[in-house]
């Protein structure tokens, strides 16, 4: 492994946490509902073809970071929000009740043009650490504070300040953003370790909250790009469990929650990697509302549909992916990026073609398709890319290994 590789590695937190090869079908019936994970014992071995050669990316600098955390992107793809400096501690990445006030690090906003690659717009040095999503006005920090307590901005795209959209006394952390200015987060009070959920409505109906029970935080929520649907983890002793339900109103989003087991055997650590390298590209467009989390005993990135209830995992590896189409994702793992295809049925294995031999972080730009951001950690830096797809052949229309 190359020191790319391992830096990626450990960046994404992969399954040096400890996880379990392969998998069979499995179907879980912890809690409400059912979790079907489909056969792929017998999935083939990456193939490569031609497709390498027409993929067409290309160095547009490098940035500082904190050799933790991924950059944030706008929904245009034109600029990206990256945190440089000391890494987070791990108290403060957890909004653990022994968290302190971060040390100040450089918050930089880098404008992304083909022509002269990656230019900062504005910095600043503050005790902040980077939020989980954008909107097109700016994208989320959050402030531990003296008191224990923790709040939630937004920083201006246009002109680096920060507005303090929820500051209210509590530990407010791990929020999320949608485009309507729906905002989603997890709160307790200082005295307390467990997590509510709760939900603010850009529409201003209102700000909803789902209670912790039985010690369980609610953490990590995720807005579906269909405006109706939420994702988040619930967190337990040793457990971890995904659970979703629709905003249509304060009743349905209530009492209508579902959840579904994922682990009996986890840590806050590996429940906190589930999510961190989608950070941003969590729940992709598609038909219907989905979410892809790194699954903690797997040791592999599955995408999974309240609509189907069928968890679809990626090839062998896979940690990090940016979907772009219903099935087709750019994905990678410790040694490359990979175009890979999920199963369209239970019990397919997923199938994939090796791009490049070098991992990197994709991220889609601006909403196209073939049109992506990659993120490769060198030494302390990324490097970001430009990327395309084949235009030729058109990405819905790439052939693949059958499965």
């Amino acid at each position: 492994m190359n020191g790319t590789s391992a830096r990626l590695t450990l960046l994404l937190g992969a399954v040096a946490l400890g996880s379990l090869s392969g998998c069979i079908v499995e179907q879980v019936n912890r809690g409400s509902g059912r979790y079907l994970l489909p056969e792929t014992s017998g999935e083939p071995d990456v193939e490569s073809n031609d497709l390498g050669a027409r993929f067409q990316w290309n160095s547009l600098g490098f940035v500082d970071y904190d050799d933790f955390s991924i950059p944030l992107v706008s929904p245009d793809g034109t600029l990206i929000a990256v945190r440089a400096g000391a890494p987070p501690k791990w108290p403060a990445i957890l909004g653990t009740p022994d968290a302190e006030p971060t040390s100040a690090a450089w918050f930089r906003i880098y404008e992304i043009d083909e022509t002269r690659g990656v230019q900062v717009r504005h910095e600043q040095r503050r005790p902040w650490l980077l939020g989980r999503a954008t909107d097109e006005r700016g994208f989320l920090v959050e402030e531990p504070l003296p008191d224990g307590g923790r709040r939630i901005g937004r920083v201006d795209w246009k002109t680096g300040e920060v507005s303090w959209l929820i500051d209210e006394g509590f530990v407010d952390a791990f929020a999320t953003i949608s485009a309507d200015g729906t905002l989603a987060w997890s709160r307790r009070s200082i005295e307390q370790p467990a997590f509510d959920l709760m939900v603010r409505r850009g529409d201003g109906i209102g700000t909803w909250k789902l209670p912790a029970k039985w010690e369980r935080s609610w953490i990590d929520p995720v807005l579906s790009p269909d405006g109706r649907t939420l994702f988040a983890l619930r967190r337990g002793d040793g457990t971890v469990e995904l659970g979703w339900s629709r905003l249509t109103d304060e009743s349905r989003f209530k009492d209508g929650i579902s959840t579904h087991g994922i682990s009996i055997r986890t840590t806050p650590r590996r429940v906190h990697a589930m999510l961190a390298p989608q950070v941003g590209a969590a729940s992709p467009p598609g038909r219907s509302a989905r979410i892809l989390f790194l699954h903690p005993d797997l040791g592999r990135l599955v995408e999974w549909s309240p609509r189907s209830d069928l968890a679809r995992p990626f090839p062998r590896g896979v940690i990090n992916a940016a979907m772009v189409d219903e099935d087709q994702g750019l994905a990678t793992t410790a040694e490359s990026l990979l175009l890979t295809r999920l199963a369209d049925g239970t019990g397919r294995p997923p199938s994939s073609l090796r791009l490049t031999e070098e991992p990197a972080i994709p991220r889609q730009r601006g909403g196209s398709n073939e049109d992506l951001l990659l993120f490769r950690p060198a030494d302390g830096r990324y490097e970001i890319l430009n990327a395309r797809l084949p235009e030729t052949s058109g990405v819905r229309n790439l052939e693949l290994p059958k499965s």
